[in-house]
């Protein structure tokens, strides 16, 4: 099976990804470069993963890979083109690499100053375009890709790597000094490695490892399973018999917040910087819009709740519930004092009322149960920053914070604080909803009204 043993890029004047199905027999590799490095740069390598990301490359039989490479490239050869004509780049052209792999075999092309070499034992072969002399060549001659102005012709090389072979894909910058270097072949990887320094270093070093033989695991007796299995619920339920508290799901509820609290959370942490370091600087393009609103017959006195199907709006003395799909309200219910706080629960709507009594509704309207406490004095409207997930919204590679203020939302980048975007409103924010993560969007209550905000993100 091909493994892919290092890789390296300068991002944002280079990128190096690679894609592959889950038993990691087939897959797609990618190298862009550019000898300049700006904001332009960033977004159309963007471009050109998300092209690839979405071609369905990967549905493409081996017997019509080659006619694939070539019509596709060519034609988006041409898109690539018009895209760099408008840029402020002095070189409207890049170097690129794309391989696709089944199994051991390659499929490859390669534009600008991308070079390959294959080790053969202790041979080293030159694959494709040679490396030699290629600073003296003139832009037409290294082929950039998206520079010329006719038609480009693709030319897909075919490779097979047998067994401990080696595929290695360099910059130019740094082919000349470890191809001619005179190194041996096993001493090739922490050469390369050595330049990750240099400027404008790029590699990708591939190797098809042996299969290594499996051993037979040994298998238990159905007999054994069902034994063991009422031990376990034996011993299970005298733990709960002994202890009583529902001593188990309070040792798993404390076992699943150390665990999120703990080196995990700091190793997902790591892994979402880097992929959000290749995939985009930013947290994505995002734009807030008001996507629906409602007038309403008096201002809201709580925070707005919801569920899948309806807004719950705390106005005065009443409770009111209306349709999340064309703003109908579907129930009312009237209490003969001021309504404070409205809460969504897992069963129920809870109402607490000024004078300190507290009222569950059921999700049609109808009181279920009531309490009296102490007095609850009205408090004032308030709206605290909100922070946004990527396991609230999978859209989004890192947090952003929506902080709201007087008379306007904005997104904030939660790393850098970077303003992502910014909306102003008709009047005085009063409540703002927490996120709903169905609609992708907030409940603001705005002077007599309720406005749908929606969270746009372009990926």
């Amino acid at each position: 099976m091909i493994t892919i043993l290092s890789k390296f890029a300068q991002f944002p004047s280079s990128i190096c990804d690679y894609q592959a199905s889950k038993d990691g027999r087939y897959g797609w590799l990618l190298c862009t470069a550019h000898e300049e490095k700006s904001h332009e740069l960033e977004e159309i390598q963007a471009e050109i993963k998300l092209e690839i990301m979405n071609s369905g490359v990967l549905a493409v039989s081996k017997m019509e890979i080659e006619n694939w490479l070539k019509g596709f490239f060519a034609d988006f050869h041409w898109k690539l083109h018009a895209r760099l004509l408008k840029t402020g780049l002095r070189e409207k052209g890049l170097s690129l690499f794309f391989a696709v792999i089944y199994d051991c075999e390659i499929y490859l092309i390669q534009f600008g100053r991308i070079f390959c070499a294959l080790t053969r034992g202790k041979k080293l072969d030159c694959v494709g375009k040679n490396w030699k002399n290629y600073q003296i060549q003139t832009l037409k001659d290294l082929n950039l890709f998206g520079l010329s102005e006719d038609d480009i012709r693709v030319r897909p090389l075919h490779l097979r790597l047998a067994e401990n072979e080696s595929l290695i894909i360099l910059s130019g910058q740094i082919a000349g000094k470890v191809l001619d270097s005179g190194t041996e072949n096993a001493s090739l990887l922490p050469l390369i490695e050595s330049y990750s320094a240099s400027d404008k270093a790029l590699w990708m070093i591939l190797k098809n490892m042996p299969q290594l033989t499996k051993t037979h695991s040994r298998k238990f007796s159905k007999l054994q399973i069902s034994s063991f299995i009422l031990i376990l619920a034996t011993l299970l339920a005298i733990l709960y018999m002994t202890y009583g508290n529902r001593i188990l799901d309070v040792w798993f509820h404390r076992a699943r917040r150390e665990v999120s609290a703990g080196p995990l959370q700091e190793v997902k942490k790591d892994v979402n910087e880097n992929i959000v370091k290749v995939l985009n600087a930013q947290a994505r393009d995002i734009e807030l819009e008001i996507k629906w609103s409602m007038d309403l017959s008096s201002a809201v006195t709580s925070c707005p709740v919801f569920d899948l199907e309806n807004v719950y709006l705390a106005q005065g003395g009443t409770v009111a519930a209306y349709s999340k799909k064309n703003q109908a309200k579907q129930w009312v219910k009237i209490f003969p004092e001021l309504a404070v706080t409205l809460q969504k629960t897992q069963s129920s709507l809870v109402a607490s009322l000024q004078s300190g009594a507290v009222s569950g509704l059921d999700f049609s309207g109808k009181e279920i149960w009531r309490q009296s406490l102490e007095p609850n004095p009205a408090r004032p409207a308030q709206t605290c920053p909100l922070e946004i997930t990527p396991d609230d919204d999978k859209r989004i590679d890192r947090s952003i914070m929506v902080v709201p203020g007087a008379n306007q939302i904005s997104v904030l980048d939660s790393q850098n604080g970077t303003v992502l975007s910014s909306l102003q409103l008709p009047d005085r924010l009063t409540f703002l909803s927490q996120y709903d993560d169905l609609g992708f969007c907030f409940y603001a209550a705005v002077g007599d009204a309720l406005l749908c905000v929606q969270l746009k993100i372009v990926n």
